[in-house]
């Protein structure tokens, strides 16, 4: 069995990872967390700050896997703004540090990344469109991705945005903040104004297994296929989960005052992803219905 190493696996997208590769790799685990959050997976856990130059080495050399999928990183945008070196540690030294190892030449290496190294203002935008990063996390983001492609490592680099998902001990992301919420008959406020593609986290574990079985590299966008502003999603989780939709009012980004400036319309053009696999992740009320029926499974 080929060795995965997957970082960040305590996290929304780590765990779908592990779901979808572990019945074909060994895997091996690794978060900052002390704690694996993947209990009913057979698999080894190493907690790890990937930022220790030394220990990320150690680790590396010791284990030497035939496939990195490096899930993880410091993603609060605002945060960002403030937190500037931690930012910087989670989503570039820890990127220097797994390539800078002693690795086999032949391992190949996947890296997540974001809407946000696009500006926003030309939209859609496919793989070859010039990034323009907004913001410590965007430029962040935008480093890491050529961290990865200096390197002579077979690569994928996906750029995916508005992940959603459920899974264990996770923060919320924006529909399950939108589900709890309006459950809780609290009036939410939602953006008009900001644009793009919300997608469904199995969907993204989904691409990347096409991918490499297909033997694709480079730049992949992955993401939803559809583009929908913040506040119509919004609407569309309430229809789904059948919550009261009065609940949600709409509004725009410049009287949020949030820190870290957005991406108005970071819609995605998905042509090279269904070109090389043949597939393409769901719509917005489909991805929706299939976390529901996930929801539903975990309660049962």
């Amino acid at each position: 069995m080929s060795k995965m190493l997957i970082f960040g696996s305590n996290g929304l997208l780590g765990q779908s990872l592990i779901r979808r590769f572990a019945p074909e790799f060994d895997i091996i685990g690794a978060s900052i967390e002390s704690e694996n959050y993947n209990k009913n997976i057979e698999m080894v856990y190493q907690p790890i700050d990937m930022a220790v130059r030394s220990d990320m080495h150690e680790f590396l050399s010791d284990i030497q896997p035939d496939i990195i999928i490096n899930a993880a990183a410091y993603t609060d945008v605002d945060k960002c703004e403030i937190e500037r070196e931690q930012c910087w540690n989670a989503n570039v030294r820890a990127v220097e540090n797994i390539v800078e190892s002693n690795l086999n030449p032949k391992t190949t290496i996947i890296h997540l990344s974001t809407d946000y190294v696009f500006d926003g203002d030309n939209p859609p935008y496919r793989e070859k469109d010039k990034p323009n990063p907004r913001g410590n996390y965007a430029r962040s983001k935008m480093a890491s991705e050529n961290v990865i492609s200096a390197k002579h490592f077979e690569y994928l680099i996906i750029r995916t945005q508005v992940l959603y998902g459920i899974g264990n001990r996770l923060r919320p992301n924006f529909v399950t903040w939108v589900i709890n919420q309006l459950k809780n008959n609290k009036k939410i406020f939602v953006v008009t104004d900001q644009i793009g593609n919300p997608t469904y986290n199995h969907d993204v574990s989904e691409s990347i297994y096409r991918l490499l079985k297909t033997k694709n590299f480079g730049i992949f966008h992955v993401s939803g296929s559809e583009s929908i502003s913040r506040y119509d999603f919004a609407l569309k989780i309430a229809e789904v989960f059948n919550l009261n939709n009065k609940l949600i009012e709409s509004t725009i980004t410049n009287r949020l005052e949030q820190k870290a400036p957005r991406p108005a319309n970071s819609t995605f053009v998905l042509d090279k992803l269904y070109n090389n696999i043949g597939w393409l992740p769901n719509n917005a009320e489909s991805g929706l219905k299939l976390l529901k029926k996930e929801l539903g499974s975990v309660h049962e």
